[in-house]
């Protein structure tokens, strides 16, 4: 990672389960970070499931509101982080800037190029992505 960035930006393709997760946990881990979609609207709440696998670590969402990445306010000093490959060209389609991007899943103990979405799945795969984002943020910010 650049040594100049200042923030980690985790986007996702919804913003409600996989990316805020990153978020907060990051956050508790001391760096500025925040979130977005790819393709989500703007002021929805974190999928139920996402928040209570927060609140079983220690973390909360239930202030999160999803932002659609043509929306987000990004900084100049910002470092996206991606939770697909296909994230990487969707983001580069919608913002207009050249910001650093790096898969999520490269930062696991195994690196892996995909944290699949949730979204749709059983609870227990539900639980193995999300448990996968945070080992993707404990190796970016350790």
């Amino acid at each position: 990672m650049p040594e100049n960035f200042q923030r980690l930006v985790f986007i996702c393709s919804g913003n409600i389960c996989r990316s805020p997760l990153a978020e907060v946990y990051a956050r508790s881990l001391g760096k500025q970070a925040a979130s977005c979609g790819l393709n989500c609207g703007d002021g929805f709440p974190a999928d139920p499931r996402a928040i209570q696998f927060a609140r079983a670590h220690g973390l909360t969402l239930d202030r999160h509101r999803t932002v659609n990445v043509r929306n987000f306010e990004f900084r100049d000093t910002d470092f996206i982080v991606v939770m697909e490959p296909s994230h990487i060209s969707s983001f580069r389609g919608k913002v207009d800037r050249n910001f650093p991007v790096l898969l999520a899943g490269s930062y696991c103990r195994t690196p892996i190029p995909y944290i699949h979405d949730p979204f749709n799945c059983c609870d227990e795969f539900f639980t193995r992505c999300e448990g996968k984002v945070m080992e993707a943020v404990r190796g970016i910010c350790g």
